[in-house]
């Protein structure tokens, strides 16, 4: 845990916004002491974004006021708010790819020579001595571009070092990182909480919530429900004061694996996985573990047909499928939830029902297409899936991350798909729409569908799958069954 140092860094008192009729935030105090890491949860629509907001100057509150460093902060603003030592770090970085990681640090405030031009040589040695303070390894003149996800979110931060930041608020920093990209972030947050800056740190991701936080609050509708210190809660507690109600995420439950096998890969090889044979029994959860790079991703794209495999078979049904596109894999009976819902999932801009029209267009004409049946099966979707919408011409990207994610389901299911393969299926969605997809994943194995997952998510994986294939750098490195599918086994053979 951090070092918590004496006084409040930051202080939300009695704060208050609205949109109209809506009440993001009501009456919420709330205060992170200097040194601390201090994890914020709640659903999408809890009020997280609106106070992030506020902290950082994009928003006003409405009523109450914002305290730091012991002074009243008022008329805030962004520009305000990084004078105040506030920064900011979101999901997606705010980074330039092709400038070198020492540019990125100093940009708009490099150290300049006595001739008023940039002195690159001290950009390079200070961006070095930050690093070397915050204890990581960083070679401070290669692009962004050649970095991955964790050490571009490391370089955020100590940009934000740099600028002297007394606070520190982490929107879902690990989103989509694996957990040895997680771990080399968590290191250097204990660093700089060890240095003084209080860390606001918010995440769906609640084992990493009580891994790494000493404080946590938590928001429902707008409104703090609890704040207590991490090692005086749990997530079953938390999880309940998060949706108010009972959630239970992994029950015990019965398994539908038949005999009869309805996917099957023979030596598949292709662009980042090689020689891979696995199979898939109809009612079956068959769970793919990995670190991040491992070759899952690249896996399930081959057997849909976005990628073509260099050698190997893939066999539906005792039929060898010859899937040069995903339209030859959805005629099959397949279909595949992205793992990125908002770039290959989804038309944010169009409506919930034009999305789920999608698969049909792909088969038919406009013309052959029943528009009156489609509408009717699409409000029938929406109401298996509890997709909270208030018409069918919802425009998809107001809605939160799991009903983003329900209405893909939706839009695959109008297809008749007998086997479902799933991209990390519930990434950036909060813990109830987890647990309605989950729902739904039984449901689909229950009526003798098959389901080929890849999730990064650990209990996920334990939670769901009948059998497990591990894969580390394109292979599979184990296999995995029923009880013997645990946490530490899959971690032993990806690592």
């Amino acid at each position: 845990m951090s070092h918590i140092n004496q006084g409040p860094a930051l202080e939300l008192r009695n704060i208050s916004k609205s949109f109209g009729p809506t009440h993001a935030l009501k009456r919420v105090d709330f205060t992170l002491m200097a040194g601390e890491i201090h994890a914020i949860c709640g659903e999408n629509g809890a009020g997280k974004s609106t106070l992030i907001k506020i902290m950082s100057g994009i928003l006003t509150q409405d009523e109450g006021e914002m305290v730091v460093g012991g002074q009243v902060v008022n008329n805030n603003s962004p520009h305000l708010s990084l004078r105040n030592g506030i920064a900011t770090i979101y999901q997606e970085n705010s980074l330039f790819q092709h400038l070198s990681v020492a540019e990125n640090i100093f940009i708009g405030d490099e150290p300049r020579n006595s001739l008023g031009f940039i002195d690159k040589q001290q950009v390079k040695e200070q961006a070095q001595a930050i690093f070397k303070r915050l204890g990581v390894d960083i070679d401070v003149t290669q692009p962004i571009s050649s970095l991955g996800g964790a050490p571009q979110k490391i370089v955020e931060i100590a940009r934000s070092f740099r600028r002297n930041a007394r606070i520190l608020i982490m929107d879902e920093p690990t989103a989509s990182f694996g957990h040895q990209e997680t771990r080399l972030l968590f290191d250097v947050i204990r660093e700089i909480s060890a240095a003084g800056t209080g860390i606001i740190f918010i995440s769906h991701h609640l084992e990493e919530v009580f891994e790494i936080a000493d404080r946590v609050t938590v928001l429902r509708d707008g409104t703090m429900i609890s704040s207590r210190l991490a090692d005086q809660t749990n997530e079953e507690m938390l999880i309940r004061e998060m949706v108010g109600r009972e959630v239970s995420l992994f029950e015990t439950r019965q398994s539908h694996a038949s005999e009869d096998i309805a996917l099957e890969t023979r030596n598949l090889s292709g662009a980042g996985f090689n020689n891979v044979s696995i199979r898939v029994t109809k009612g079956e959860v068959v769970g793919i573990a990995g670190l991040v790079g491992a070759g899952r991703t690249e896996l399930l794209e081959a057997i849909f047909g976005k990628r073509r495999p260099y050698s190997g078979k893939t066999i539906i049904n005792n039929q060898v499928l010859n899937a040069k596109s995903p339209l030859a894999a959805m005629n099959a009976g397949l279909c595949l939830v992205t793992e990125d819902r908002k770039i290959n999932g989804l038309f944010l801009s169009q409506s919930v029902s034009q999305n789920m029209a999608i698969p049909f267009f792909a088969k038919f004409t406009a013309l052959l297409i029943d528009w009156q049946k489609l509408r009717a099966v699409v409000a029938d979707m929406i109401k298996r899936f509890s997709i909270k919408v208030s018409s069918q011409e919802t425009i998809v990207s107001t809605l939160s991350g799991g009903n983003q994610q329900k209405v893909i389901l939706g839009k695959w299911m109008l297809t008749k798909p007998e086997i479902f393969l799933f991209d990390e299926p519930t990434r950036g969605i909060d813990v109830g729409a987890k647990a309605e997809i989950y729902t739904e994943i039984k449901k689909l194995v229950a009526e003798g569908k098959s389901v080929l997952m890849v999730s990064s998510e650990l209990p996920e994986i334990v939670g769901l799958s009948d059998r497990v294939y591990v894969m580390k750098t394109g292979n599979i490195v184990g296999e995995l069954h029923g009880s013997g599918i645990e946490q530490h086994k899959i971690l032993e053979l990806a690592l």
